[in-house]
């Protein structure tokens, strides 16, 4: 490889870099990044976070899978909030980031090249880019885990994989049963992998793969039933989400709302694989018959699992409480299998004009993304300075200074750092709320601080007490005086009326 070419990605990735750490140290800044990790410190301390009404308990958000909490269960070692925000953070960039990697770098029947490393750079910078990437790829979400598992899960199977690397089903199998079991919109994972292996591999090795899938479904679901139980997981993961309406308005308008949404946001990615598909059509390899030989190239899996994502990440921004991350389901994979077609048409194509063609590509995209991420590292020094500043961090100290004196519903992580106990997160409340299932006085006030003298809300950024119909001063209607505390300026409290 030549000099330029090495001094031109030992730029890139230092631009890249760069970025990741900045987009990490904006992590304690989101509210629910805070929240997000209640379940792994419940499954660190023995609480069961997958809760039954009226049997109570703590209520977060309990309705993805329970390998969420394992893969964040690191982050309960650290001694703050902010800090602990921060590991979960760089627990989901290392996930998804070696997973991109495994994919560009791994498994490749060729020595590596300078165009598998820009093709790895250019996913990177593109999960840095596209908003439902950054989003998925940098918070605390059990998207991040489950990305990363189905990555690994398509990167295992590449073409022959079976034969080159013995363990290549199981791991494969394993992997695409712990995405379903981090997030059930992944359920498309190993199904299309399954019809994958059956057609390029055959009967065999597709029997020997669906075997491997159930019993790595069978141990996952006996282990978590055995942890948690049957009712409560069915609960938390099945009925309250069938329960829930969609996000404003009838569903069809959601539906074709959801579905524009999802086009503007992924339109880099989207053009330039219906570029390729337009391209393959017309170099008359489908018209021949030769489809075939196209699904064997290591790329396929990827857009074939991303395609299938589709609908789920529309009908999971359509739903209430949808957010643009849902469209990461299907846009974390297209994005990897376009880096990954462009890398293997480079080295594949014997036309000359091709191959500038896929470098061609890649450049034109990796170029500009890195020119605009590259002013990141003047901000990573203010970033770290104002990290004390951050609502987790403020709300702990509060707590600390006047232990048991007030209630930030939107802040259990602090609740728990200062005062060692587990409070109600608001939007647990709301996920019963929208699924018909009533809260008791009794079950509310079983876990917020007894007889709090305040109960507070950030004066900005958040929702504050009412969330689409649902009002959590129903509960403590005695709360109905506004104060101010000169320790939270420009917070919203509520105290007792006189």
């Amino acid at each position: 490889m030549l000099k330029p070419q090495r001094v031109g990605l030992a730029c890139a990735a230092l631009v890249l870099l760069s970025t990741v750490c900045l987009l990490v140290l904006q992590a304690p800044y989101g509210v629910w990044n805070g929240a997000r990790l209640m379940p792994s410190f419940a499954l660190a301390r023995g609480v069961n976070y997958y809760v039954l009404l009226p049997r109570g308990g703590p209520l977060f958000t309990s309705a993805y899978g329970p390998m969420v909490a394992i893969a964040y269960l690191p982050a309960t070692l650290f001694r703050t909030p902010n800090s602990a925000i921060l590991a979960g953070s760089v627990i989901t960039v290392v996930l998804c980031f070696a997973a991109v990697a495994f994919l560009h770098l791994a498994q490749l029947k060729r020595e590596r090249s300078a165009v598998d490393w820009l093709a790895f750079l250019t996913a990177g910078f593109l999960m840095c880019f596209l908003p439902p990437l950054t989003y998925s790829c940098f918070s605390i979400h059990a998207d991040g885990p489950g990305l990363a598992f189905g990555a690994v899960a398509c990167g295992a199977l590449y073409a022959f994989g079976a034969q080159k690397w013995r363990i290549a089903l199981p791991v494969s199998a394993l992997c695409a049963v712990l995405s379903v079991f981090c997030k059930q919109m992944f359920l498309p994972v190993p199904i299309v992998l399954l019809v994958w292996v059956l057609a390029v591999e055959g009967r065999k090795v597709a029997g020997r793969y669906l075997l491997c899938l159930v019993a790595a479904g069978a141990t996952a679901a006996a282990a978590s039933m055995a942890a948690w139980g049957p009712e409560p997981l069915y609960h938390c993961l099945i009925w309250v989400p069938a329960h829930q309406p969609s996000n404003g308005g009838s569903w069809i308008v959601s539906v074709i709302r959801s579905a524009r949404q999802f086009i503007q946001l992924s339109f880099p990615v989207l053009i330039l694989l219906l570029a390729g598909a337009i391209y393959f059509a017309l170099s008359g390899r489908i018209r021949d018959g030769k489809w075939r030989t196209l699904l064997v190239n290591r790329c396929v899996p990827l857009l074939l699992v991303g395609i299938a994502e589709i609908p789920f990440s529309i009908l999971g921004n359509a739903k209430f409480g949808g957010d643009v991350n849902s469209y990461s389901f299907a846009l974390f994979f297209l994005t990897c299998g376009l880096t990954m077609m462009l890398a293997d048409l480079w080295h594949c194509a014997k036309a000359a004009p091709t191959r500038h063609l896929a470098l061609s590509v890649l450049l034109a995209t990796a170029l500009p993304l890195a020119v605009y991420e590259a002013p990141a590292a003047h901000h990573i020094r203010s970033e770290v300075r104002s990290l004390p500043q951050t609502e987790q961090q403020t709300v702990f100290a509060y707590l600390k200074q006047h232990p048991g004196k007030a209630y930030f519903p939107w802040f259990p992580l602090a609740h728990l750092y200062a005062e060692g106990q587990f409070r109600h997160f608001i939007w647990g409340f709301v996920d019963r709320s929208l699924a018909g299932e009533p809260v008791s006085m009794t079950e509310f006030l079983a876990y917020i601080p007894p007889d709090p003298q305040v109960i507070v809300f950030a004066g900005y950024g958040e929702p504050g007490p009412r969330i689409s119909g649902f009002d959590l001063m129903k509960f403590l209607p005695e709360y109905s005086r506004s104060v101010n505390d000169p320790d939270l300026p420009g917070w919203i409290e509520y105290a007792k009326a006189p």
